[in-house]
């Protein structure tokens, strides 16, 4: 059984890990703002320190809460600045960035669901064009750090500031001269820039503002879960009731319950006080000194009533069945062989064996299985040296109930053997 609970621990874990989760993860940002082209630049040529003209646009894939990816594009414009002769080149880039959410990262969430920050890093191609040149192509890096403000489930407003490095920049950012040093990181390039994001898809709340469980938490609480299940399955009184089934759990030793853990007293079919399972003749009154057999060394008696009461115990006493099994218990063998007593006295007497079941499967199933507790019961008969002639057996299936309800208790009633004596 615990085998079975660790089984359902490790699918609800599964489960807890595998479910989708409720948020957004695509996303589209547009930034506009400012640039500062840092160098190469021609000896006298400069740019303004805070050059207006940047935008950009952003698609971004959010993997999870923490982490994502960005497929950016820019466009930047750079002129002089004042006093310096005049110039004008353009810069655009597309960049594939890594990016990860720092306010998740460090709990931001947990004081406030309006304040974020990202960090993304990543690289890739730009080319940087002029009047007098051909455009030149060049491979950059970039590094930028995004604080965020929730407006609306679906508007985050953002404020950016990046830097990014060239490599193989062939020229200088005026486009006056080659960039004599275009090896490695030749270029480098600020943005600072405000913007807008969108998020949308299905569900109300985006990657960046999700408020998950905690999944320590979840664990923990499964594994306290899994503790009860097996303290409950534990029989800690041996008396074949789990825990959780049992209305007495401190049952003695070797005692009989019932199916709720009861204790009851054992069967004594001729209520002489001597239990069937030592009682040498059940279903007669006899003493403890004759074993459980009355002393016939004394005085006739009425024979006639003394066989017809006999009989009557018999036909009231009943072997009971775990459930889908047709074996036979110790104490009900004990009972059969009284049975088999009775007919070795009175070889008139034969005998119809009639098995039942509960109503837990199908008619045709249980059909069968009532005929084979008959027929272990008449099998147990003969080995006690009953002619197979003098027994017969009716098969009853679940057709005929002794207590019509579908509690546990019943069905375990309801899963027996009769015996009529003709």
């Amino acid at each position: 059984m615990k085998s079975v609970l660790t089984l359902v621990l490790v699918f609800a874990l599964a489960s807890a890990y595998s479910q989708a989760p409720a948020y957004n993860r695509f996303s589209v940002d547009g930034q506009f703002g400012l640039n500062n082209p840092v160098e190469p630049m021609t000896d006298s040529y400069d740019a303004a320190t805070l050059n207006l003209f940047h935008v950009g646009l952003g698609f971004r894939y959010a993997v999870n809460t923490k982490f994502g990816l960005r497929l950016g594009f820019g466009y930047d414009n750079f002129r002089e600045r004042a006093g310096k002769p005049d110039f004008s080149s353009d810069y655009s880039r597309v960049s594939l960035e890594g990016v990860a959410n720092l306010g998740n990262m460090m709990d931001f969430q947990t004081w406030t669901r309006r304040v974020g920050l990202l960090l993304h890093m990543g690289g890739g191609y730009s080319v940087l064009t002029g009047a007098s040149i051909e455009p030149d192509h060049i491979m950059h890096g970039v590094i930028g750090l995004t604080p965020q403000v929730r407006l609306t489930e679906r508007f985050t407003m953002n404020a950016d500031a990046s830097v990014l490095a060239n490599i193989y920049q062939g020229y200088t950012y005026d486009l006056r001269s080659s960039n004599g040093t275009n090896r490695g990181i030749s270029g480098y390039l600020i943005n600072v820039s405000l913007g807008l994001q969108y998020a949308f898809g299905p569900h109300a709340q985006h990657a960046d503002w999700a408020i998950l469980p905690d999944k320590d938490a979840e664990i923990q609480v499964l594994k306290e879960r899994l503790e009860k299940m097996e303290q409950q399955q534990r029989d800690d009184d041996g008396d074949g009731v789990v825990n959780w089934l049992d209305e007495e759990p401190g049952s003695a030793a070797g005692a009989t319950v019932d199916t709720k853990g009861r204790t009851v007293a054992p069967r004594d079919s001729d209520s002489d006080n001597i239990p069937d399972d030592v009682d040498n003749c059940p279903f007669e009154k006899g003493s403890p000194a004759m074993k459980g057999c009355p002393d016939r060394t004394g005085t006739s008696t009425n024979n006639s009533s003394n066989s017809a009461s006999v009989i009557a115990l018999i036909e009231q006493s009943e072997v009971k069945f775990e459930t889908d099994k047709s074996d036979l218990s110790p104490s009900f063998k004990h009972m059969i062989e009284g049975v088999a007593d009775v007919m070795k006295e009175n070889p008139s007497y034969k005998l119809n064996v009639t098995g039942h079941a509960d109503d837990r499967a199908s008619q045709e199933y249980n059909m069968a299985l009532s005929q084979r507790r008959a027929d272990a019961v008449r099998a147990y008969l003969i080995e006690q040296g009953i002619s197979g002639d003098r027994i017969t057996t009716t098969a009853m299936g679940e057709t005929q109930p002794k207590i019509n309800a579908t509690t546990v208790e019943a069905r375990a009633e309801n899963r027996r053997v009769q015996f009529d004596i003709r």
